[in-house]
């Protein structure tokens, strides 16, 4: 055995090939078109392994055995790759299957031919790269044969693209591909030539190697654009910095010798500068001349970095289920440009359901760049043990719609996943899942612009769904927290009421018992009206106090008024309801009578002030001094309220404005909850200055 260069060459080759063979086959070993490559591929290494072998055979009977072996490889090459056109072009026609038994027993007879007779092959030839077979007189048979079985597999491939060409771009370029590796396989019947004694080195390993590494990769990456895209872009770069090399250069020689003759300079130390110019200048200049590239001939809409670091920080902010999936929608389906989009969200009863449609603006025909405008979202709905949410579970990747022939599925849940996908014209379904769990299925249309969804788009969609991963789960932590709050308030709002409401009812049962023996007494009637219409009075303040903080929202009125009538009538309800002319607390009005003019809520802006001075007024104990002053600052109007009173605790301050936060032996802490509330609804404000012994002051601002 002698190793040479040309034994290298195939032997290689048939290393790289037996790897896609086995590489294929472990990536689905279930699927048709796998199988079915791998036995093609394996077929094309036995040839190129043995021949390799043979080349650095002695004797003619070790070359004979050898290439005996590799003859039989090249004999079931063109029964593998009609069986691959097969397989790949899913024929359900019986004749197709019939003629693939058949291509099999007549490769079956010339094995037979090969291995028991001299008419296939009748010895070797020494050429210079080695021993080679000599063709037999049924040789020429067998090259009909291989026309016969490789020429319907053009005629397949060509009606095949006849048939997918209103189909998406990526379905004709699949085939086109296909088509390619189709093309360079037939090259490689050069081989034959040194069967006939024209002494032509065989490199039909050339194109072996391309034909699998084409097909393999149709195979286990479903995007072709992506070669398409990179040669392209390659060969554009190339000569795009090829070209600013040439100018780089004419420049420094001009510069050279005008440089040289003006000042005298040595073209060494010329040269010198303009490198360093060069390395400075040539880098910035090329990635620009990139970007315009990309822009003119690659049509990129979007920057893959920044539309996902702006996701991550709008999503960050958002915390409503409605806002993520508006913004999310609407983000993807302008960045991808989408015919449309649709989300779909666990929901109670077993189905998804969809919680937000996005279809093409002013889309009105039906099927129309795969829009269906006459889908009625409320009514479509996929079971959650359909067979599309077993795959998505199962695989826990995007899936694309044109490839799903080739998932690891059954023929009937295949059906099954098209059915429910119908109505929705899919291209891409993007699983969204939350803690392990499919929790929301986004299915997108196809582009508007007919292209494929590339490797870059599927990478961006993966990085996407896992934002809004985090974004759906951050926002039921957060619900759930609201929950909690509403119902902790409840409680507390419950046992509160019931503690104030209390005492009131055994008021008035204690009087009802009363009443039978005591009625005729002229005292206990009178003490009996008064007691009973102070308790009333006390419910309907509490149930006040609790529709007032229940109401949410802006401002109901929008009332004109003048800020300083409305004061001094609060003034004057105080004086009333306290009645501060019988106890030791007198008012100060620090403010003249002039107009301030305002538009808002009147009675909750009545209700809040009520509320201040009402607090202010308990807190003197019957002594002291109300001050109420009213400032004008420029667009706003500030209204202090003051108190000489005991003053509140610093470690009480930052609670006082909580709901249900009471230090009163009697009410419910609602005061100034709704107050603050009330305020804030008209953009106001209010803060508060406190001291144990200084007595409170409120500062209430107020937009003109």
């Amino acid at each position: 055995m002698r190793i040479n260069l040309f034994s290298l060459f195939p032997f290689l080759s048939a290393l790289i090939i037996i790897f896609l063979s086995i590489l294929v086959y472990k990536k689905r070993s279930r699927s048709p078109i796998n199988q079915a490559f791998s036995l093609f591929t394996f077929f094309s290494s036995i040839w190129l392994f043995n021949y390799a072998i043979s080349y650095t055979t002695i004797t003619e009977q070790q070359a004979l055995f050898w290439l005996k072996i590799g003859y039989t490889g090249v004999i079931l090459i063109p029964v593998g790759f009609y069986h691959f056109i097969y397989a790949f072009l899913n024929l359900k026609s019986r004749i197709y299957k019939i003629y693939l038994i058949f291509a099999y027993g007549m490769s079956l007879i010339f094995i037979y031919l090969l291995w028991g007779t001299n008419y296939f092959v009748n010895g070797v030839y020494k050429f210079f790269w080695g021993y080679y077979p000599s063709a037999g007189s049924l040789h020429p048979f067998y090259m009909g044969f291989l026309f016969l079985t490789v020429s319907p597999c053009f005629v397949l491939l060509f009606m095949s693209w006849l048939k997918e060409r209103k189909e998406p771009l990526f379905q004709k370029l699949r085939l086109q591909y296909i088509f390619l590796a189709y093309v360079i396989a037939f090259l490689a019947c050069i081989d034959f030539i040194p069967n006939y004694g024209i002494e032509i080195y065989p490199f039909g390993w050339i194109f072996a190697v391309f034909y699998s590494v084409i097909i393999a990769y149709a195979i286990l990456r479903y995007r072709l654009m992506d070669i398409y895209v990179y040669v392209k872009k390659t060969t554009v770069y190339s000569l795009a910095v090829g070209m600013l090399t040439a100018l780089f250069v004419v420049v420094v020689l001009t510069l050279t010798r005008y440089v040289t003759n003006l000042t005298r300079l040595s073209s060494f130390t010329i040269t010198v500068v303009a490198a360093i110019l060069i390395a400075l200048l040539f880098n910035p200049l090329r990635n620009r001349i990139q970007v315009i590239i990309d822009r003119l001939f690659y049509k990129k809409t979007y920057d893959f970095y920044a539309v996902v670091q702006k996701t991550s920080q709008e999503l960050s902010n958002k915390l409503s289920l409605k806002d993520i999936y508006n913004f999310v929608g609407e983000s993807i389906f302008t960045t991808l440009g989408l015919s449309s989009l649709y989300l779909l969200s666990a929901s109670v009863g077993g189905y998804y359901r969809v919680v937000y449609k996005r279809p093409l603006k002013g889309e009105t025909e039906k099927g129309r760049n795969g829009v269906n405008p006459e889908l009625d979202a409320s009514k479509v709905r996929i079971g959650k043990d359909s067979a599309l949410t077993k795959l998505l579970n199962k695989t826990k990747n995007i899936l694309i719609c044109e490839i799903l022939n080739e998932e690891d599925i059954k023929e009937e849940e295949l059906e099954e996943i098209k059915k429910n996908l119908e109505p929705f014209k899919a291209g891409v379904i993007v699983p969204i899942f939350v803690d392990d769990k499919l929790s929301h299925i986004m299915i997108l249309g196809r582009k508007i612009s007919g292209d494929i969804f590339s490797l870059e788009d599927i990478n961006l969609l993966n990085t996407l769904s896992n934002q809004i991963s985090i974004a759906i789960k951050q926002s039921q932590l957060y619900s759930e927290k609201i929950l909690s709050e509403k119902l902790s308030s409840i409680g507390m709002m419950s046992a509160t009421f019931a503690h104030e409401i209390r005492n009131p009812l055994t008021s008035l049962r204690t009087f009802t018992q009363l009443m039978p023996e005591r009625y005729y007494d002229p005292d206990f009637r009178e003490t009996f009206r008064r007691v009973v219409l102070f308790d009333i009075e006390r419910i309907e303040d509490l149930m006040k106090d609790l529709l007032d903080f229940s109401s949410a929202g802006r401002p109901r009125g929008t009332d004109k008024f003048n800020l300083t009538r409305l004061i001094d009538e609060t003034v004057d309800y105080i004086e009333k309801k306290f009645e501060l002319q019988k106890s030791k607390i007198s008012v100060e009005k620090n403010y003249k009578n002039i107009e301030i003019n305002m538009k808002g809520d009147i009675n909750r802006l009545k209700h809040a002030f009520i509320n201040v001075m009402s607090n202010a007024c308990q807190a003197m104990h019957e002594r002291g001094v109300l001050t109420v002053s009213i400032v004008p600052d420029g667009r706003n109007v500030n209204i202090s309220i003051s108190d000489t009173g005991e003053g509140i605790n610093p470690e009480d301050i930052d609670n006082i404005f909580e709901p249900f936060y009471t230090t009163k032996e009697k009410g419910m802490g609602l005061g100034l909850a709704i107050s603050k509330k009330s305020i804030e609804d008209h953009g106001g404000s209010i803060r508060v200055e406190s001291g144990l012994e200084g007595g409170t002051t409120f500062v209430i601002t107020l937009p003109r």
